[in-house]
């Protein structure tokens, strides 16, 4: 791995990379906003909720602090170590705008209500958080899209066990369908897909 030092002189000391860096945090705020839209608007339109063959099959768990908290930690984790080993870090920056732009794309279509859940949103998360944006799980599939999109073996194998141990924590806590959550996994991977493409324009 090339030290943060030289990794930082390397952006710095070229003008395409900060242009790209800026671009990145630029396109993840802007992918925010846009979310926050979106959901309030599927929020206003939802429709009833339906019956699921795995959710109708469990009991609901009260799992509000993995739920929420937990993510926190694993994406403050993350963005500090990027942040110390920024190679990446303007690449990451744009495929996950575009992630959270795809998904606005789904949740926009989809207005199915929640399933029952006993999942309650921190007031101060709120900003964040919404009833029906389902389609499809942003818990299960960005932390597996990171995954596929890093080339730092170590941060790979921590992102997908977490991606899976997501899985079981949305399922068991009733927080999304289980359609939304096995169907991350292959809408992550056609977009790493075509963002892996693109890689060598940031990292070269």
């Amino acid at each position: 791995m090339t030290p943060r030092g030289i990794q930082w002189r390397e952006i710095l000391s070229s003008n395409k990379k900060i242009a790209l860096f800026i671009a990145g945090i630029a396109a993840l705020l802007s992918s925010f906003v846009i979310n926050n839209k979106v959901s309030t608007y599927v929020d206003h339109v939802q429709g009833p909720s339906v019956g699921d063959l795995i959710l109708d099959n469990i009991p609901i768990y009260d799992l509000n602090f993995i739920f929420f908290w937990a993510v926190l930690l694993f994406w403050a984790g993350n963005i500090i170590y990027r942040l110390i080993f920024p190679k990446e870090f303007p690449f990451i920056l744009v495929s996950m705008s575009l992630f959270v732009m795809v998904r606005c794309f789904f949740i926009a279509l989809t207005h199915l209500g929640p399933p029952e859940t006993l999942l309650v949103v921190p007031e101060e998360l709120s900003y964040y958080s919404f009833n029906a944006d389902l389609f499809f799980s942003a818990h299960v599939g960005t932390p597996f899209f990171y995954a596929l999109l890093t080339s730092v073996k170590r941060i790979k194998w921590i992102a997908i066990i977490y991606s899976i141990i997501m899985v079981f924590i949305v399922l068991m806590s009733h927080g999304h369908y289980s359609i939304d959550i096995f169907a991350s996994f292959f809408i992550a991977h056609s977009l790493s897909v075509l963002l892996l493409k693109i890689k060598p324009i940031f990292i070269d």
